[in-house]
C-alpha cells in the first residue's frame, strides 16, 4: 500500500484546488455532497478528503478510492476516473 508523503499531498492538492476546482466539486456532488465548492485537504492511501463547506476546518467529504493506492500514479488515475464518472452521474 502506498502512503502519500506530505509533499505529495501538498503538491497535488495545490494543483487540483487551483486548476481543477470544478472537477473536485463535481466529484463531491457525485458522491452525495450538496456543495458549490470542494477542495482537497488530505489524501490517504484509502481516501480522498475534501472540504465541502465554506466554513474553515469543516471537513465532511471523505471519498474512498476505487482501491487502495499502490503507487503515487494511482492518485492521478483515480482522480481522472472519478472525474469522468462524475460527469456522467
Amino acid at each position: 500500500m502506498y502512503h502519500p508523503t506530505e509533499d505529495t499531498v501538498d503538491f497535488i492538492a495545490s494543483y487540483m484546488n487551483q486548476n481543477q476546482a470544478d472537477a473536485l466539486t463535481d466529484i463531491a456532488r457525485a458522491h452525495g455532497f450538496a456543495t458549490d465548492k470542494a477542495k482537497i485537504v488530505d489524501i490517504t492511501s484509502t481516501e480522498l478528503v475534501l472540504q465541502v463547506s465554506d466554513i474553515p476546518d469543516v471537513v465532511a467529504g471523505r471519498i474512498a478510492w476505487p482501491a487502495p493506492l499502490t503507487r503515487r500514479e494511482d492518485i492521478r488515475s483515480y482522480l481522472l476516473e472519478m472525474q469522468e464518472a462524475a460527469r456522467w452521474a
